[in-house]
């Protein structure tokens, strides 16, 4: 009878990964994401909102300055960013790479924001990553 010590040694691993329960967190895909999403709470003509499409553009509607304006510059900003209290613009979306998962949006080819999936909903942060919960929280729209 002939004895396999690798084979042994790697049932051994695949056995105790199994029962310690390390798993592989799976990345969201681009279908994830297609769809309207509204800030956590708000409802009505005025709602804030972003509708992500699968053609890889979305539009913005009603987006606080905060959020919308992340550079300070009128030239690389969407419009709305030199005036008013929100921010109506359109661009193109990807798929966040690398260890950061989330979708980016683009307005002009300058990037604008990132939303992190948290919980079902899209989270996004207008200063650091660091505090426990985004600043802004968006869900799928009801009629999705």
């Amino acid at each position: 009878m002939t004895r396999h010590p690798a084979g042994i040694a790697t049932s051994i691993a695949v056995l105790t990964l199994l029962l310690t329960g390390c798993t592989v967190t799976a990345q969201p895909e681009p279908e994830d994401y297609t769809g309207t999403w509204v800030l956590e709470g708000a409802d009505g003509d005025r709602a804030t909102e972003f509708t992500v499409s699968a053609d890889r553009t979305y539009t913005a509607r009603n987006i606080p300055l905060d959020l919308a304006c992340r550079t300070g510059n009128a030239a690389t900003s969407p419009p709305g960013c030199a005036n008013g209290d929100s921010a109506n613009f359109s661009g193109r979306w990807k798929v966040a790479d690398g260890d950061s998962t989330g979708i980016r949006f683009y307005f002009d080819d300058h990037f604008v924001r990132q939303g992190y999936p948290t919980s079902g909903a899209l989270g996004f942060y207008s200063g650091s990553l660091d505090v426990p919960r985004p600043d802004y929280l968006f869900v799928r729209s009801s009629s999705d």
